[in-house]
Formats: C-alpha cells, sequence, structure tokens
C-alpha cells in the first residue's frame, strides 16, 4: 500500500518532473552554447582575417610610400619639358637619384632592389639606374639595366616590370617570382611616371617576399589553424605548402575566411574544426557536470518536503516550465515550511540570475566594450527604425558624425594603449555634450550622434561645448600631452531629397571630411 500512497506517488512524480527538466534545460543550454560558440568562432576568424589584412595592406602601403618618394625625386628635378629632352639634363636627373635612392632603399623594410628608367625614345635602351641585393654581398650591388629593345613586349619575364605599368597606365603590384640572384622569392612594385600627359619613365622597387609571408605564418586560430596568402585561388608559398594542400584535399575540416588585399592578393585564414569541437565538448562536460549536480540537489530537496509541497509544487513547475522556456519573469509561491521556502528562493535566484545574464548578453550585443557607447549592431537597429519613420511618416533629426584627428598617428609613435586612451577621452566628450542623444561608435575612430527635439534646435551651442572641451582635454603620456582633435559633421534630414537614412549619413561624412581637411591644412 505504501507503494499507492499519495506521499509516495507524489514524491516519485515530482522527483521525476524535476529531473526531466533539468535534463531539458541541461540539454537546451548545451544547444544553444554549441551555437554560440560556433558564432564566437566564426567572429573571431573574420575580426582576426579582417584585423591581419589590414597589417598586411599596411606593410603594402609602407613599400608603395617608398616607391613614389622615388617618383617624387625625379619629377621634382624637372621643370620643364625641355629638360627630359635634354641629355646633360637627363644624366644629372640620373646622377641625384642615383645618390638618393640608395637612402631610401636602406630605410624601407624588406626592400631587395631598386630601379629607375627613362624611356628609350627619350635616351637610349639601358638608360637608368638597377641596384639590387646579392647573396653573399653587403648592401645594394649596381648592375647595368636591362637592355629593352631585345625582349618582346609580351615578355613578362624579362621586361614586364617595364610594360605592364605602360600598359595599365597606373602604379602595379607584380606577383612573386624567384631571383636566382639572391636566391630569394620576390614582389614587385613599379610605377610609371608621367610628365604633363607624357610617359617618361617607371621606377620602382623590389621586395623580400619573406616580410609578407613570415608574417602570415605568425597567424594562428586556435592550435591547429593557420593563414596562407593566394592569388585567384593559387598559393603564392608555393606548391610546397603543406597548408593549402590541407585546403585542397580536405576542405570540409576547416572553417576558412578570406579578406583581399590592397595587391590583388587574398589572405585565408582557417580554423580546425576539430579544435573548434574540443571546446564545445570541454564546455558541454561542465554543463553536464552542473546538471547532474542540480538534478541530485533537487531531488534531494524534494524528498525531504514532500508532505507540505503540493500547492507550491504546482507553482515551481510552473516556473520551472517558464525557464526553460526563456521566460524569466515567473511568480514564486512561498510557503512557511522551510524546505520549501528554500526551494522557492533557489527558483526565485535562479530566474533572477537567468534575467540578468539575458540582460548583460543584450548589453554585451550592443554597446562598444572599449568606450561603453552603442556599438555598430545597436546602430543598424536604430537606422532600420529610422527608415520605417522616413518611410511612413515625416520625421525632424539631424546626423552629427565625428572622427578622432591624428589617431593613427597616436597609435604609430605611442602605441594602441595610448590610442585607446584617445579614443576613451573623445568619448567621454562626446557622450557628456550630447547627453540626451543616442551616440553611437561607428568605427575604430568615428561616432554617430542622432539629434532630435532640443538638441537638434541646440546644435550651434552644442557644438561650441565641444570645442571648448577639446581645447581643455589631452591624453597624458611620458613624453607629453596629446590634444584632443575631434573632426565633425552635420546633416538635417530633408525629407525632398533624402530617401532614407543613409542619404543623411553620406551628407554628414562629407561635412565631416571637409572639417578634418580644414583642421589638418589640407585646404
Amino acid at each position: 500500500m505504501r507503494f499507492k500512497s499519495l506521499h509516495f506517488k507524489f514524491l516519485i512524480t515530482v522527483i521525476s518532473a524535476m529531473l526531466a527538466i533539468t535534463v531539458f534545460v541541461g540539454g537546451l543550454s548545451i544547444y544553444e552554447l554549441d551555437n554560440f560558440v560556433q558564432s564566437q568562432t566564426e567572429d573571431l576568424i573574420k575580426t582576426t582575417c579582417e584585423k591581419e589584412a589590414t597589417q598586411v595592406n599596411d606593410i603594402f602601403g609602407d613599400m608603395e610610400k617608398s616607391v613614389h618618394i622615388m617618383e617624387s625625386y625625379v619629377l621634382d628635378f624637372i621643370n620643364s619639358k625641355e629638360d627630359i629632352q635634354n641629355a646633360e639634363k637627363r644624366d644629372e636627373i640620373l646622377k641625384r637619384c642615383d645618390e638618393m635612392y640608395v637612402d631610401v632603399a636602406n630605410n624601407t623594410d624588406g626592400a631587395v632592389a631598386y630601379y629607375f628608367r627613362f624611356a628609350p625614345e627619350l635616351s637610349h635602351n639601358t638608360f637608368g639606374l638597377f641596384y639590387s641585393k646579392v647573396k653573399g654581398q653587403e648592401g645594394f650591388v649596381s648592375f647595368k639595366p636591362t637592355d629593352i629593345s631585345l625582349y618582346d613586349k609580351d615578355d613578362t619575364a624579362h621586361v614586364g616590370w617595364y610594360w605592364q605599368p605602360i600598359s595599365a597606365g597606373k602604379p602595379v603590384w607584380m606577383l612573386p617570382y624567384f631571383n636566382q640572384n639572391n636566391d630569394i622569392m620576390m614582389i614587385s612594385y613599379v610605377v610609371p611616371m608621367y610628365y604633363g600627359d607624357e610617359f617618361i619613365g617607371i621606377v620602382g622597387m623590389d621586395f623580400d617576399y619573406t616580410v609578407l609571408t613570415d608574417k602570415v605564418r605568425e597567424i594562428k586560430i586556435y592550435e591547429n589553424g593557420f593563414a596562407i596568402l593566394e592569388f585567384e585561388g593559387v598559393d603564392i608559398y608555393g606548391a610546397e605548402n603543406a597548408e593549402h594542400e590541407k585546403l585542397n584535399t580536405r576542405p570540409e575540416e576547416y572553417l576558412s575566411v578570406s579578406e583581399e588585399l590592397k595587391n590583388g592578393m587574398t589572405l585565408v585564414i582557417s580554423a580546425s574544426y576539430n579544435d573548434i569541437r574540443q571546446i564545445r565538448y570541454k564546455i558541454a562536460f561542465k554543463i553536464l557536470f552542473v546538471v547532474l549536480f542540480l538534478a541530485a540537489l533537487f531531488s534531494f530537496i524534494v524528498i525531504l518536503i514532500v508532505k507540505k509541497i503540493v500547492y507550491p509544487l504546482e507553482k515551481l513547475t510552473d516556473a520551472s516550465i517558464k525557464l526553460s522556456n526563456g521566460d524569466y519573469d515567473v511568480e514564486i509561491v512561498h510557503s512557511s515550511t522551510y524546505e520549501i521556502k528554500l526551494l522557492s528562493t533557489a527558483f526565485e535566484n535562479m530566474a533572477l540570475h537567468l534575467k540578468e545574464h539575458e540582460k548583460l548578453q543584450h548589453l554585451m550585443a550592443y554597446r562598444d566594450s572599449l568606450t561603453g557607447l552603442r556599438n555598430t549592431n545597436s546602430y543598424w537597429a536604430w537606422i532600420t527604425d529610422f527608415d520605417k519613420e522616413i518611410k511612413n511618416k515625416e520625421i525632424v533629426f539631424g546626423v552629427v558624425i565625428l572622427d578622432i584627428n591624428y589617431l593613427k598617428e597616436t597609435n604609430d609613435r605611442y602605441g594602441h594603449d595610448v590610442g585607446n586612451r584617445l579614443i576613451v577621452s573623445a568619448a567621454h566628450i562626446i557622450s557628456t555634450v550630447f547627453k540626451r542623444s543616442p551616440v553611437f561608435r561607428i568605427g575604430g575612430d568615428e561616432f554617430l550622434v542622432i539629434l532630435q527635439n532640443r538638441d537638434l534646435d541646440s546644435l550651434d551651442e552644442l557644438l561650441k561645448k565641444l570645442d571648448e572641451k577639446c581645447m581643455r582635454e589631452t591624453v597624458t603620456t611620458e613624453k607629453e600631452n596629446i590634444p584632443v582633435s575631434i573632426a565633425r559633421g552635420f546633416a538635417r534630414y530633408d525629407s525632398a531629397k533624402d530617401l532614407c537614412f543613409i542619404d543623411v549619413f553620406n551628407r554628414a561624412d562629407d561635412a565631416m571630411y571637409e572639417n578634418k581637411r580644414e583642421i589638418k591644412g589640407l585646404k
């Protein structure tokens, strides 16, 4: 009879229900966490790829800058078309360039050769400079320039460096090739030079390709991840590259993200699905342990409180079902019985923690981690709502776009820690001035404010206050105080010509860049 009693049935029913709910919540947590890990991994790879691509592009930018400096040397020596046609003047230009180019090459990371050629029709087929590093020798060694007339224009291996930039009519990057003179892979950047509309020659520089490949080989996602450089799907390292072979033969084992570089190559970063699964397994094991612990704890509690839990149990069961479905606004019925009170309190705390966790997740999704301002996710949500307002009815608003001046120079000179302090200081000024309006950080050094009502009417006063605060604010380093300089642009929504929010944004963005040029004295 004892097994048929309400006490026993109720005990078995409650324990079974609690175990089922616990398993369900645990399983749901593992499932959601699995999706979260996958999403976070994809975001990590994408963010890493964008960051590393920017750094590789910076290397290309430094290389391009050196070649354009060489170009400017030549053009600075030419004052008229007669200078180009005069053999004595051309010889003088060549001599001066010979003296100056070595300094540029010696101060350019990875430079292994540099050259300058006047067009053959202005002099002769070998008139120019050609210096290269040679294996086993120090510094740059002078070589006789190639006689262009000996080769067909289509002979890329010998004279592609000359004819390709002429054909393109603009600077070109030439893909890596193996140079037997110095036993290295090289990549070249060549600039065609013009005086007016007349082509007068080329200037270029060859670079050690390992400057890039060493950088790329340092990129690693988890234990077995890697990065490679490709051009039109072909590995630029060479056919012996094991990583590229892995992607070709077993692509299903890797999660890959690519980013096109400024010279036409592609940076590919891959993470092993096996590494991702290992992360999932570790977290799932921890969740399983917690689930089993909670299941045992709940069962023990139910055994202790079974005599007086009929009504409270119904409510607690309802609450647990709501929690498992993601509804954290639950009503907990308390009892004077100590054990039931404990259980009720435990459920109440669980609901509170889950609700706070949900708020925290929402905050992380819509807040910038560095400045605490609204981030790009929040920004796009606002744009969607504004576009609906613009489409459905009349709306009055304005957009202020603000950009921190000299952030790159600050990062280059003092490091990104000081640059981040500059960003935080600028964010504080902007959010303080526009404290009644939504402020977004939409880029590394770019902010956006949506103005309505009183702030829109007080724009001039607010911008004046912004300037005053910037004049007083500095970021202190060991060497000096860095002023906070912010360029800004404003545009007001015009229903006659603005079809969507982006139209207003673009006008404000143009105004901001105009202000930035004024601040930097570029006008």
